[in-house]
């Protein structure tokens, strides 16, 4: 009987992995396969016992039957069977202790949902992990010419930022106060510290040729519509495998960059995908 029950253990375990391992590389595979697969691989390790050579031949079984033994499947659904098996097995060695007086029923019962809470887990971080991997791609080394000045800007794409100036229609990008404070004229950054949002239209406190490249721009937030002041940049040059140049465009300049994506200095125009300039 007690070979029924780790049959049982073992089965429960390997679906739960090969499922963990279908939805994390995106294979469909019928609930049946998966569940012979499982089946096959726990009666295999138990009754073989605990070789390296058995094992292997488990493990062989459980990633050929649930993916039709393709090398291609040994490559990719391989590594993170191995994975999830691993961190599986290690928590369960670790609360083992603490679960010995149990039924074997309840042992089981328990088991198996902390092996499953902890694939969930686990995939809701690999997912993250892939959606900082992929989003990566969207950061961009820049030069901004503004003020007379030249600045170098690490930049993030926002395929969320559709921002434009509504007389134009030119794209708003943010940036980074901070990030732009050591290269902007005294001349603005007391302007800027005299300008009200209650009186966005007031730009009395800018000089005459600071004034002409000043738009109002309309910016949504969670709470209400707010006008930010955007101001015409000369060019900007974004910096890759395929390098761009935007002119006359605009910046808002923003003092709530903590949060901005990778650390970057500014949340480009999703236009600046579009290798046009």
């Amino acid at each position: 009987m007690y070979g029924e029950w780790l049959v049982l253990i073992n089965t429960l375990y390997n679906l739960a992995i090969l499922t963990f391992a279908a939805k994390v590389t995106g294979v469909h595979v019928k609930n049946k396969r998966l569940l012979m697969s499982s089946i096959c691989s726990s009666f295999i390790a138990v009754v073989g016992g605990q070789t390296l050579m058995i094992t292997l031949l488990s493990f062989i079984v459980l990633i050929g039957i649930a993916f039709r033994f393709k090398v291609r499947s040994f490559q990719k659904q391989g590594p993170i069977v191995l994975t999830a098996t691993v961190i599986v097995g290690g928590l369960l060695t670790a609360l083992q202790p603490y679960l010995s007086n149990l039924s074997v029923i309840h042992f089981i019962l328990i088991c198996f949902l902390l092996a499953v809470g902890n694939l969930l887990v686990f995939y809701k971080q690999w997912g993250f992990v892939k959606l900082e991997r992929f989003s990566g791609q969207f950061v961009y080394e820049t030069t901004l010419k503004i003020f007379g000045e030249t600045i170098p800007l690490s930049a993030f794409v926002d395929t969320g930022n559709q921002c434009i100036e509504p007389l134009s229609g030119k794209p708003v990008h943010f940036v980074s106060y901070t990030a732009l404070r050591p290269n902007i004229p005294t001349s603005i950054k007391k302007a800027l510290a005299e300008w009200q949002e209650t009186d966005p239209y007031n730009v009395s406190m800018f000089s005459p040729d600071y004034q002409r490249i000043i738009r109002f721009i309309h910016v949504n937030t969670v709470q209400q519509q707010t006008i930010v002041l955007g101001f015409r940049f000369d060019e900007l040059h974004i910096k890759g495998e395929s390098s761009q140049v935007k002119t006359n465009e605009y910046i808002v300049l923003t003092k709530k960059a903590k949060n901005f994506p990778h650390s970057t200095a500014a949340i480009l125009h999703f236009s600046a995908l579009s290798n046009q300039s």
